[in-house]
């Protein structure tokens, strides 16, 4: 009884330590940094590739990346007599008044700036908004505010890669049921579906007329336009009404996202209390002090002979 009552003592002795080095790490501040340099100066041009390889593989390859080397921009830009206005949008840093620019194309700067002094300690600042895209892409930017998606705040971002300037997902309908999930499995079962019909067929509908700022090639508010519907349904817009008899237009499922939307989702954890740590600490340490007991006891007495062979 008195053995462990000793190594419970010690085993005590051991868990109070280890949960005062606990709370002591939990309360502690970050280190203190070294000296910055001042704000506003330029820091030493770095390459982008040395820490992100593959964004860089992928902007290289995109339109973003191509958007004055492109052969299809050059020849139409000369065809039209290289009006400067363009360069606005396909160079960064441009500047008309002198007519110079920093770089070709729209590089990592152009959506990625001011540059931090001192980066790659402090990150490259990265504007999300669909605000920043619609500076070119003014057609496509008009019609997006206008649409469901901007009420729920999904930009551009949400479905566009701004580095590979493509779609994420394998094509526009599966990228829509990743969210839709409910609508594309009805619509699966329906007979525009049977047909060979997509979500992007109707809703995300090619433009008519020339292009203009932006190259602007599809709708992007996501309604689906009379003359869409025309296009494969024009002969029944004269058809008797016996052909097509009135029915109960039936009454839409709900949409799983309502409920998501409504989420509060914060973008900061928790804080965690250093007490739950300190006490997992503490019985950490009593197990420990009361397994190295004996050891410790052993070499206690060993202590005590030598001294007083001494």
């Amino acid at each position: 009884m008195r053995k462990l009552v000793s190594r419970f003592l010690i085993g005590c002795l051991f868990a109070g330590l280890m949960a005062l080095l606990s709370l002591a790490l939990a309360q502690a501040g970050p280190p203190a940094q070294a000296e910055q340099p001042p704000q506003g100066t330029q820091p030493p041009q770095s390459d982008c590739k040395t820490c992100h390889a593959e964004f860089q593989a992928a902007w290289e390859k995109g339109a973003h990346g191509r958007t004055t080397s492109d052969p299809a921009f050059s020849k139409a830009w000369q065809e039209q007599g290289s009006p400067r206005q363009c360069l606005t949008c396909h160079t960064t840093g441009y500047d008309g008044t002198t007519d110079t620019y920093k770089a070709e194309g729209v590089t990592c700067e152009a959506c990625h700036s001011p540059i931090p002094a001192n980066h790659p300690q402090d990150p490259m600042p990265s504007d999300r908004s669909g605000k920043l895209c619609g500076t070119c892409h003014t057609e496509t930017f008009f019609e997006w505010q206008a649409s469901k998606h901007r009420q729920v705040d999904l930009a551009c971002v949400g479905c566009h890669d701004p580095h590979a300037t493509n779609l994420k997902g394998k094509d526009p309908s599966s990228l829509c049921s990743s969210c839709h999930r409910d609508r594309a499995s009805n619509f699966a079962h329906s007979p525009h579906s049977q047909t060979g019909l997509t979500c992007a067929d109707c809703h995300l509908g090619p433009l008519g007329g020339q292009t203009g700022e932006g190259h602007a090639v599809r709708d992007h508010s996501f309604n689906v336009r009379l003359t869409t519907c025309n296009t494969c349904h024009a002969y029944q817009m004269h058809d008797p009404v016996e052909v097509h008899p009135d029915k109960v237009t039936p009454t839409p499922p709900p949409d799983s996202l309502v409920s998501v939307e409504k989420l509060s989702v914060s973008a900061e954890p928790s804080p965690v209390s250093p007490f739950g740590f300190a006490v997992l600490s503490a019985l950490i340490g009593l197990a420990g002090g009361m397994v190295l007991a004996p050891w410790l006891e052993r070499w206690y007495r060993h202590l005590n002979r030598r001294d007083e062979d001494k």
